[in-house]
């Protein structure tokens, strides 16, 4: 697992290494210091400057970030086009973006810190690259395209589909016929932040349906997009493998050809007097072609006859002098093994190293129009770092052992290998099924399961000890009730329009961040009780791929509820936004309720929450007034019952609860207006009651503070000084409580307050911890592997300092959490 590591020191930073390779000159310069300050590099050559925090690399040579101008990260074929194929077709956005996100981390690794992209679909690269920007995931600098823009049939619009099963392509998504539509295509792109224009002036390779080498826009057609692409100072690149196109797209003023397979001798000078780069990836390996992939008779016809007419064109280039920027249109091959190799196969085709390694620099940067490329004053600190000479053997680049990009430090040296055993110590253990305390504990690992756990263990000595000294070993934490891919802030107007305006691509991609704050709080299980777009199973799935750090996931995807309420979101007019409907959960009636049931089952959903009651942050609902009936509450539990899923009640009144009590509801979430006898009931019938205390405290001080509308503001006050009362009067009547957050509504990360407040509220400490350990993993229906420091259960463990049960805060200071025996944090 990637793991960002950021520079602690103060600037500036002196980067110390045997050679630099100077891209302007194509020279080694011996030895080399690179000094940066902040994101910029400051100096270059002579002594560190006092006061510096020196990174002496050794015998490595430093080179600029390298620049790919072509590539696809949103995707990454593999060895049959008909798997990819019906991956792209059943994925949803939320899920394909986080696949992006570690194509993107890879990429990064390999050492190229900026790239092109030239391509995508639904938006994924415009969240991949926000993602990026904001440091919730790891990746190269983007300059995205969103959508090309192509003709119906052509290589830009999907393959020849029925369009009564996949809906055709339309402008917005780049298929135009005529100039002024390729325009508006254009704007559209343009419109949600399109970087740069891509446009398919011939047929390609892997589409189906067309040749690969004729023209498939005309010349007013290119023309229009290039003029406005540049009308709105954006480059246009021109994805073309025939010659006859070519020459259309640089008389239309093209910046870049793309491919350029079959281009003849005349239109490669034509390109160099005009000064339009050649991007010629994809690189061919001179040995040879790849292991055949499972290609359709048609794209496979293609394939060869692209790979038969390549090393003539590259050949032809050289001899022209054309300018060459490297591409190396990854996706198609491996995402961070396919760039620096092909940067390799380039000096195979005649290119020296030096040349090759400008390419990729200044080259590339000069077309991309970046401050980066080069190892000199004022650009922007991108330097990584390859052994020995790159210029003497090229291969070098493919094994990157530094990577900085904007004076942070990505890649140092390869990760240490996961110990097989693990051993931890520490003064105390928690017993979460008894309550007490084990002095002199010790918990033994292998692999991700606990095999021994309590005082008087054996550690074998292969094994690795971490010494807790004064500390106490848990459970990882669980938390019952999470909003990992959103979280609120103190402007709640501000908050509203972000929401309206983000992407899933993005919004899924944030949530990982948040997932990496909520484990190295403590919680290694959670469970989200509500996203739209299936954001929160795409976060979930990303994390199970071991793509992303964060907790195990249970899933709801949409709530369950009636129009205009809780779940309905704000009530703007439907020509504003677009009203939710069944699929996302809204329903009227005991059979579209169990349809919406449905919907959330077939896309994956763990766990049904339904909302029974009004909210306190919607503008317009009580909230604690019924919000389904008895039939439609019935119909939704059933629902969730027969396909063996629980089902989460979001209930602040106590009307609503007694119908979802009566319905057979598992949890009741927040329960702020419960009355005594309704909380007999619950432990009568085994109802677990999961209050989120954090949540009141957080809108009650955003209420204080006039942070939130009066409506909501109202309902906070009114939730948040019942809610204390309704918690004491059900630990009093010994109601199971589990514990559960709603964290989103406060910051991720702090989830353990809860505990405290628990304490604070009447529980014990020892009840309070079970609350977030073996009653959680029961309604979790994860008991037999979950929830307990036990022999056989999964290795997820804690450390807080001193002796918890005397110090229940301490839950809040975890100092080491290991999920599924994978340390991701330590003292």
């Amino acid at each position: 697992m990637f793991l960002l590591v950021a520079l602690l020191a103060a600037s500036p930073v002196a980067l110390k290494a045997a050679r630099m390779f100077d891209a302007r000159t194509g020279a080694i310069v011996q030895p080399a210091l690179v000094v940066v300050e902040g994101k910029r590099i400051s100096r270059v050559g002579g002594a560190p400057p006092a006061g510096a925090q020196v990174i002496d690399l050794g015998d490595v040579t430093l080179l600029p970030g390298l620049i790919d101008a072509h590539t696809h990260l949103t995707f990454e074929a593999g060895p049959s086009w008909y798997r990819d194929t019906m991956d792209n077709l059943l994925r949803w956005p939320a899920e394909q973006a986080q696949y992006a996100a570690e194509y993107a981390r890879r990429t990064l690794d390999a050492g190229f810190t900026t790239v092109r992209d030239l391509g995508s679909a639904e938006f994924l690269d415009l969240g991949l690259r926000n993602a990026i920007d904001s440091g919730a995931v790891p990746g190269p600098r983007m300059i995205v395209a969103l959508s090309a823009i192509g003709s119906r049939g052509g290589h830009a619009d999907l393959d020849p589909f029925p369009p009564h099963r996949v809906p055709p392509v339309e402008v917005e998504r780049g298929v135009c016929n005529g100039p002024e539509e390729c325009r508006a295509a254009v704007r559209w792109q343009i419109k949600y932040g399109a970087n740069v224009v891509k446009f398919m002036a011939s047929g390609g390779v892997l589409s189906l349906g067309d040749p690969v080498d004729n023209p498939q826009l005309t010349q007013a057609e290119m023309d229009a997009i290039v003029q406005e692409a540049h009308a709105w100072g954006r480059k246009a690149a021109a994805h073309c493998h025939g010659d006859a196109p070519a020459r259309r797209a640089i008389q239309a003023g093209v910046d870049s050809i793309e491919h350029g397979t079959f281009l003849k001798p005349e239109t490669l000078a034509l390109m160099q007097r005009k000064g339009v780069f050649l991007v010629p990836g994809p690189v061919y390996d001179p040995a040879g072609p790849p292991p055949e992939k499972k290609f359709p008779p048609a794209i496979l016809e293609k394939v060869l006859a692209a790979t038969k007419a390549w090393p003539e064109m590259i050949r032809n280039a050289q001899k022209a002098g054309v300018r060459i920027a490297f591409g190396s249109d990854a996706g198609v091959g491996l995402h961070g093994k396919t760039n620096p190799d092909q940067l390799v196969w380039l000096v195979g085709w005649g290119f020296t190293p030096a040349r090759a390694l400008q390419s990729a620099t200044v080259s590339a940067a000069q077309l991309l129009g970046v401050e980066a490329g080069s190892l000199e004053a004022g650009l922007l600190a991108d330097v990584i770092a390859v052994p020995g000479d790159p210029l003497r053997d090229i291969t070098a680049v493919q094994k990157v052992s530094f990577v900085m990009k904007e004076g942070q430090v990505y890649r140092r040296g390869p990760e240490p290998p996961a110990p097989a055993r693990l051993a931890l110590r520490a003064a105390h253990l928690f017993d979460s099924a008894t309550g007490a305390l084990v002095d002199g504990a010790t918990v033994l690992i292998e692999g991700e399961r606990i095999v021994a756990a309590g005082s008087g263990v054996q550690v074998p000595p292969d094994a690795q000890v971490i010494d807790l000294g004064d500390a106490t070993l848990l459970p990882g934490l669980i938390d019952a009730h999470v909003h990992l891919t959103s979280e609120s802030q103190d402007d709640f107007a501000k908050a509203y329009v972000e929401d309206v305006m983000m992407f899933p691509t993005e919004r899924t991609l944030l949530g990982r961040m948040y997932a990496l704050r909520t484990l190295q709080g403590g919680i290694t299980t959670a469970r989200v009780l509500g996203a739209a777009d299936l954001t929160d199973y795409g976060l979930k799935r990303g994390i199970e791929l071991g793509f992303a750090q964060g907790p195990r996931l249970l899933v709801a995807e949409h709530p369950i509820g009636s129009r205009g309420g809780h779940a309905d979101g704000s009530p703007a007019p439907p020509a504003h936004l677009v009203p939710r409907g069944i699929a996302q959960g809204i329903c009227a009636g005991a059979d579209q309720c169990r349809d919406a049931v449905r919907w959330q089952l077939k896309y994956g959903a763990d766990v049904i929450k339904l909302m029974i009651s009004g909210g306190v942050l919607s503008l317009t609902d009580p909230v604690d007034v019924p919000q389904l009936t008895a039939e439609e509450a019935a119909a939704i539990i059933g629902e969730a019952h027969a396909w063996h899923r629980k089902a989460a009640a979001h209930c602040h009144g106590d009307e609503a609860a007694k119908v979802a009590i009566a319905a057979g509801v598992d949890s009741i979430e927040h329960g702020s207006f419960l009355k005594p006898e309704t909380l007999a009931e619950m432990k009568r019938r085994g109802v677990v009651y999961v209050p989120t205390l954090m949540a009141a405290e957080n809108v009650e001080r955003r209420a204080k503070e006039d942070k939130l509308p009066p409506v909501i503001a109202e309902k906070a006050l009114a939730a948040a000084g019942s809610l204390a009362r309704t918690f004491q009067t059900a630990v009093k009547l010994g109601v199971t409580i589990g514990m559960g957050t709603d964290s989103g509504v406060s910051h991720h990360g702090f989830n353990a307050h809860e505990i405290t407040l628990m304490v604070k509220n009447g529980m014990t400490a020892a009840q309070a911890l079970q609350a977030a350990t073996v009653v959680d993993a029961r309604l979790l229906q994860m008991e037999d592997r979950i929830g307990k420091l036990a022999p056989g259960y999964l290795a997820d463990v804690i450390a807080v300092p001193g002796n918890v049960l005397q110090d229940p805060s301490a839950v809040e200071r975890a100092s080491l959490v290991v999920k599924g025996g994978r340390v991701v944090k330590r003292p």
